[in-house]
């Protein structure tokens, strides 16, 4: 081999889900690109951006996980943000411009947390501007960024925790627990707006995403130390089914698992609502299934293995 002939890194067959912490300063795609070429997996995919600003849990799905990885975008979130009280930014963080509000921030717990009650539970939420959700198929920051003014939509969405951890000054930290498709910026500028002073978000950090957790994470440089090390890597890769947390389990015989991977449908017992649910055989998980009321359970997404 010529010394300029490129060294090609052969790519193979890894199914599972490697958690991630990812890094500040980073699109959630470059931080999966990276992971699959340092993996060399054939396959990737995540489960739910983070800007570039966020650090935190990024769950990246390998091979056949990636079929399930709908599962983790559906999934509620929680998050650590700190804000910045007294000025307001275009992109409601501190990437974009800031510009004071005029106002001096007379904050104090009870004031954050009066403000803090109008954001609990169901609420309507307007997204930033400055977001990847399309419009007439153009994304919304596409719009901002050329100057052009357009009005987001309200969402629907639920807060299960706003909770205020620290309050230094006019700066301050808070948990976040939300459904899927909530946008904490929004929550932050809300907030500003409802106690007076306008706010921006500066940190921000996903925590959990279901039943997935940032403690069991492996940083991005950790990673790069041990990728080439199938005896340290390999302990990071966890099984596909942690990405279906919420569903119910479901434990089916060879037999049925046999009919089942034919695109039959098999009888169980009988079930109060229509569910999904997670497919196994001798303790080993093959797929997603259907169960209706009268509990005839038909495949949904099976593994290929």
């Amino acid at each position: 081999m010529g010394a300029s002939e490129p060294i090609t890194r052969v790519k193979r067959e890894l199914n599972g889900l490697m958690l991630l912490d990812k890094p500040e300063g980073i699109s959630s795609n470059q931080a999966l690109q990276r992971v699959k070429w340092l993996l060399r997996a054939k396959k990737a995919g995540h489960t739910g951006t983070l800007d570039p600003l966020a650090t935190g849990l990024l769950p990246i799905c390998l091979g056949e996980a990636t079929k399930f990885s709908r599962f983790q975008l559906e999934a509620d979130k929680r998050y650590r943000v700190k804000a910045q009280f007294g000025a307001v930014s275009d992109t409601g963080d501190r990437e974009g411009e800031i510009t004071s509000t005029g106002v001096q921030p007379m904050l104090d717990s009870q004031s954050i947390e009066d403000g803090l009650s109008g954001f609990r539970g169901a609420i309507d939420q307007r997204p930033p501007v400055y977001s990847a959700i399309k419009k007439d198929g153009r994304r919304l920051c596409d719009y901002a960024r050329a100057g052009i003014e357009v009005e987001p939509e309200t969402r629907r969405v639920n807060v299960s925790q706003f909770e205020l951890i620290e309050l230094a000054g006019d700066q301050a930290t808070f948990e976040i627990s939300c459904s899927k498709g909530t946008y904490v910026r929004s929550l932050i500028v809300d907030l500003g707006e409802a106690v007076g002073c306008g706010a921006y978000v500066t940190e921000l950090r996903r925590l959990s995403c279901g039943g997935l957790g940032i403690d069991d994470a492996i940083s991005l440089t950790e990673l790069e130390q041990i990728a080439d090390d199938d005896n340290r890597m390999v302990p990071y890769l966890r099984p596909t089914e942690m990405l279906l947390d919420g569903l119910e389990p479901l434990n089916v015989s060879l037999n049925e698992a046999a009919r089942l991977k034919l695109g039959q449908s098999v009888e169980m017992t009988a079930t109060q609502e229509p569910r999904l649910v997670a497919l196994s055989t001798d303790g080993r998980f093959f797929g997603v299934g259907e169960q209706e009321i009268d509990g005839v359970v038909r495949p949904k997404r099976l593994l290929r293995h």
